[in-house]
């Protein structure tokens, strides 16, 4: 057996291979597209675009109802200003006690006795009186003087009037009660030589002069002193007397100072849907107020704090569509998925704005409704249901977090209706995942709803969860899951249509066997048909295995051979007689018309509009492999100049994802299969084994990323279907054919159709078969007809 090998091309380098790796990573032009409509719709949600009110100021009835569209805090400048007032005035007075007004008493009495008790004659006793009354500043009558000299007098002032006198001053005695008065907070009694301080809430149990001269002539009245002795003690102590506690009016104004730094602003809340004023009621200071914190807030229509941030943080989320969440190998996104999942992000966005301000007309005309509830009837699902039918599951997650980012901020709404647009959106993702027809998607609409429910029920409870507007929310919520379904049916043909994708529901409609090119393909071309079908079971049997889009596979093998509808009778599983139309041309000319089946294919595909995917894996099928048999033809009929290997060659390109590189496995494994003369099992594992080694071998597979692993399984999952189809079956009692004894007993797998023996030589004439007819590449020894790519000339 020979095998013709290919010049190999020259390996790139280093720095090509990591380029080549890069640019497949690079962002295109569709994501800046996808990134400028990010900035829009930031700069759209940090503005404002609600009408202007007028101002209401107090005393004027309102002509209609005033609802707050936002929640906001605000200061009442006046209340503040009267709470700290009412601090102020609650702080204490300070009062420094002072020990020398007790010390000097006790001085100033000792020494006018003592000096009273040294004048023995009437000179120096009238010249000490009238000492004594210039100091005490009142005239002192000549028997007071001898009142005051008197033994008993001046025992009952040393023993019980002065020690009483200065056990008050030590506690404290104001100069004047009403100085007092004033302080709401009482007086703190300062001691000005330990420094400590006592706080008394109510000073009239503090003693003044006044109280304690009354005291103090009580007791000398209730002494057995004479008229003219009491006379004289109560005014040697009214003289002399002095308070000890002086008012410390600087340490009282700091204080107080501090007290009104110290107290709280006066801040009231205003939640968003709040009614600061009803119709046909008067304004009053505070709700003007109220009002004019709500103008002022609406006169910055734009906040560039939150459109930075806005922008910023979706950016962030759109860079996770340059990775693959799952950690596998992801095809990067062409500019038609971003500009598709531009305008879903758009659509939704703009549809939660209209929500939005919808939510605050009705709270305007309706006192009852809050704005907040018809957030919850935004169809975010079925955003999610739209993209899942285009992406695959490594792309959900940032598109559900785009949208439900966007959504959430377009509708004022804080994390528990983020989370609620999140959560549905991955519900709704995986419902969507198990649909395979439309009916499918009408029936998930109860799961949906329940789910939507729970997530709602979370996101109440995660915002507190006591409010008033449980039903009108419950009502979005279902509103919200019927206009996601309706979404979802109304969108996704408009989607098929505009961005040329193709759905779930576009491939199970195209599994039809009434499609028009499937029945050209059974009337026209029945043996490819029959091909076909077996193909598009191994495919959609080692898709399942391998993780790929089985469906996509099964439907893209019905059709991978629709080009042979033309010229079907070129293709030898289709030609009934032994007239084989290649016998009378060209090797060059036959190659040209199996060649030209893939372009065929892939303009039927898309006159009919079966989608990009289905296309390209027509196109790719075949990859740039060569129809060997009738390039050595060509070389053996040609003597002079040899043919070039580029003219029988498939123009590709290569497959480019896992579906195209399971199409061209399996379509084959299948054909050449059909060239085993005893199709046992291990003969089978063996022909499966060999045909996927030798076409990875040939580089058709190096843009498929599919792993070893992969090929693998799939080469089990083939043999697995071959086996089914090949097996063996017992003989039919008197089945003996007279005309040809080979087919009695057990039905055996016949010489090679295509007419050549295993080392791909023609039979010669005397054969027992009728002549052959030439090879086709797919019903050929594998051996000779496997696929190469094209070995260019240096």
């Amino acid at each position: 057996m020979t095998i013709t090998k290919n010049i190999p091309d020259k390996a790139p380098s280093a720095f090509e291979r990591l380029w080549q790796r890069l640019e497949k990573r690079l962002p295109r032009r569709g994501f800046f597209l996808l990134a400028a409509v990010i900035v829009l719709l930031s700069a759209l949600a940090s503005t404002d675009l609600s009408r202007s009110e007028r101002l209401l100021v107090a005393g004027e009835v309102a002509d209609q109802d005033v609802t707050a569209d936002r929640a906001f805090l605000f200061e009442d400048t006046a209340a503040t200003r009267a709470k700290q007032q009412q601090a102020a005035k609650m702080q204490p007075l300070v009062l420094n006690l002072l020990t020398a007004p007790a010390e000097e008493l006790r001085a100033q009495v000792q020494q006018i006795l003592l000096e009273i008790n040294r004048a023995e004659d009437a000179e120096s006793r009238e010249a000490l009186r009238l000492q004594l009354s210039q100091t005490l500043g009142e005239e002192l009558a000549p028997s007071a003087m001898s009142a005051l000299s008197e033994g008993n007098v001046q025992a009952a002032i040393s023993k019980t009037l002065l020690p009483q006198a200065e056990n008050l001053l030590s506690k404290g005695v104001l100069p004047e009660m009403r100085m007092a008065l004033p302080y709401q907070g009482g007086v703190i009694i300062r001691n000005m030589l330990t420094h400590e301080e006592r706080h008394l809430p109510d000073p009239q149990n503090l003693p003044d002069l006044k109280s304690l001269e009354v005291l103090l002539s009580q007791n000398i009245r209730q002494s057995n002193l004479s008229g003219q002795a009491r006379r004289a003690v109560t005014l040697l102590f009214s003289c002399l007397l002095r308070p000890s506690l002086v008012p410390n009016y600087e340490i009282t104004a700091g204080r107080a100072l501090a007290a009104e730094q110290a107290v709280a602003p006066v801040v009231y809340r205003v939640l968003r849907g709040e009614i600061i004023v009803r119709q046909g009621d008067a304004v009053s200071p505070e709700q003007q107020l109220k009002m004019q914190i709500l103008l002022r807030k609406k006169s910055d229509r734009f906040n560039g704090s939150r459109f930075l941030g806005l922008m910023t943080c979706g950016l962030l989320l759109s860079a996770g569509l340059l990775f693959s969440p799952s950690g596998k190998p992801a095809s990067p996104m062409d500019d038609r998925d971003h500009i598709f999942l531009a305008g879903l992000v758009v659509l939704f966005s703009l549809m939660a704005k209209g929500f939005a301000f919808l939510g605050v007309q009705l709270a305007a005309s309706s006192p009852t409704f809050i704005p907040e509830s018809l957030a919850y009837a935004v169809p975010v699902a079925g955003a999610a249901a739209l993209s899942s039918l285009v992406f695959s599951t490594r792309r959900y997650l940032v598109t559900g977090l785009l949208i439900s980012f966007f959504c959430a901020t377009m509708a004022q709404g804080g994390i528990g209706l983020f989370l609620f647009y999140f959560l549905s959106c991955m519900w709704s993702t995986w419902l969507t995942g198990r649909t395979h027809t439309r009916q499918d998607v009408v029936w998930s609409i109860l799961p949906l709803t329940a789910g939507l429910f729970a997530m709602w029920l979370g996101a109440t409870f995660l915002q507190g969860g006591a409010h008033t507007r449980y039903l009108s929310e419950a009502i979005s919520v279902a509103g919200g899951a019927v206009f996601s379904m309706l979404l979802t049916f109304a969108l996704a043909p408009v989607v098929e249509m505009v961005f040329s994708y193709t759905t779930r529901f576009r491939l199970m409609e195209l599994l039809n066997l009434e499609q028009p090119l499937l029945r050209d393909l059974m009337l026209n071309a029945p043996g490819t048909y029959h091909h076909s079908l077996i193909v598009s079971n191994m495919v959609e049997a080692g898709a399942k295995a391998v993780g790929a889009h089985s469906l996509l596979c099964k439907v893209a093998a019905l059709y991978h051979d629709i080009g042979k509808i033309t010229k079907a009778g070129y293709f030898i599983e289709n030609q009934t007689t032994e007239d084989n139309p290649h016998n009378r041309l060209a090797p060059s000319m036959s190659a040209l018309i199996l060649i030209s089946h893939a372009k065929l294919g892939t303009e039927l595909a898309q006159q009919h509009r079966l989608g990009r995917e289905v296309t390209d894996i027509i196109t790719q099928h075949h990859g740039t492999s060569l129809i060997q048999y009738f390039y050595q033809k060509a070389l053996q009929i040609t003597d002079a100049v040899p043919p070039k290997i580029e003219d029988f060659c498939y123009p590709g390109p290569k497959p480019q994802s896992r579906e195209a590189a399971l199409v061209m496995l399996a379509d084959i494994v299948e054909a050449s299969s059909r060239s085993l003369s005893d199709p046992s099992p291990n003969r089978l594992r063996q022909h499966v084994d060999s045909i996927i080694k030798t076409i990875h071998a040939a580089g058709q597979l190096d843009d498929s990323e599919l792993t070893f692993r992969d090929l693998s399984t799939l080469a089990e999952s083939f043999h697995r279907v071959l086996r089914g189809i090949f097996h063996h079956r017992v003989a039919y009692p008197g089945g003996t054919d007279k005309n040809n004894p080979e087919k009695s007993g057990p039905e055996k797998a016949g010489p090679d159709k295509a007419g050549s023996d295993k080392n791909g030589a023609d039979k010669p004439a005397g054969a027992v078969k009728p002549p052959p007819k030439p090879l086709d590449p797919e019903r050929a020894n594998p051996a000779i007809t496997l696929p190469w790519p094209p070995a260019m000339p240096q």
